[in-house]
């Protein structure tokens, strides 16, 4: 569905001025597409991090990790449990907030 806005710019455009929008919106189209692909291996990096961190601590062992950033750090000072026991938690948490946000941006609309 085509914005309306964007719809009535081009309503009396000429054929210049739509085959400059159409490159430009298929540029930004390919950054999009380029951007998803790395935030999805991303988060299958994290997952299978996440996967590996929950398998070492069912077994009792610890992960070798690195220096923890500055966040981590803070959140280690704070000497707050994880309020998760297994990574389908983990998922259902972050289910969860993605919902609320997406409901949240619908009713932006």
């Amino acid at each position: 569905m085509v914005d309306t806005n964007f719809a009535k710019r081009f309503e009396n455009a000429t054929q210049k001025e739509i085959i400059h929008a159409l490159a430009l919106t298929e540029r930004k189209a390919e950054k999009l597409a380029l951007q998803t692909k790395e935030n999805k291996e991303r988060f299958k990096f994290l997952q299978s991090k996440l996967k590996s961190s929950f398998s070492l601590r069912k077994r009792g062992e610890k992960a070798i990790q690195d220096e923890p950033t500055e966040e981590t750090k803070a959140i280690l000072a704070k000497n707050d449990p994880s309020p998760y026991t297994s990574f389908d938690s983990v998922l259902k948490a972050v289910d969860d907030e993605l919902k609320v946000e997406n409901a949240q941006s619908s009713l932006s609309k």
